[in-house]
């Protein structure tokens, strides 16, 4: 040969046949296998945190609705205890930590002849979660509500008593007698005055 080198395709030869284009090649290739691990690292960290975030809320959402629920139970058993004469306005929180909710009580009502008759009855606090709708639960001292409905804030609900707190949140509790002589919790939106 005559001293020149043939390149057979190879594009960036040197002289003595070594290639020079492939160091940056093979260093391209490794800066993006690095640059996709540490996406994928990144990625899989992200969901974790998510993943986590959002079991904090609903946490938070159910820690929040049985203070709710339990806030009204307390007002109930006040009433029932101070008895007939006890008048109290409450205000309930407009939002479950930014969601609508709302509260439905059981009702006594009229037994049925396979029923029997409850002496406690229920608040349910009812809202919508993350993914579906959620609900917590608490005793009330009695089951004997009765309630003045407005359409609104304060409806029959199917047997319970619905109360929408994104309809008012100022609520008069009061402890009376009904037609029958049966000491009930009358529950109503708050009179403007």
């Amino acid at each position: 040969m005559d001293g020149k080198m043939k390149s057979h395709g190879q594009a960036n030869a040197s002289p003595n046949g070594v290639r020079v284009g492939g160091a940056f090649g093979q260093a391209a290739v490794e800066v993006l296998a690095y640059a996709s691990f540490f996406l994928l690292v990144f990625a899989v960290i992200s969901a974790v945190l998510l993943s986590a975030q959002s079991q904090e809320l609903s946490r938070a959402e159910s820690a929040y609705a049985q203070e709710i629920a339990y806030t009204f139970a307390d007002h109930v058993r006040t009433a029932f205890i101070a008895g007939p004469g006890f008048v109290q306005d409450i205000e309930l929180s407009p939002r479950l930590l930014g969601k609508p909710y709302v509260m439905r009580l059981s009702s006594a009502g009229e037994p049925g002849p396979d029923q029997e008759i409850r002496e406690t009855g229920f608040i349910y606090v009812e809202w919508q979660g993350q993914n579906d709708q959620s609900s917590f639960s608490a005793p009330a001292a009695t089951s004997h509500f009765l309630p003045k409905y407005d359409g609104k804030m304060v409806r029959d609900d199917s047997g319970f008593i619905l109360l929408n707190a994104s309809a008012g949140t100022r609520l008069r509790m009061s402890n009376t007698y009904d037609e029958d002589g049966k000491n009930v919790i009358v529950i109503e939106k708050t009179p403007v005055e």
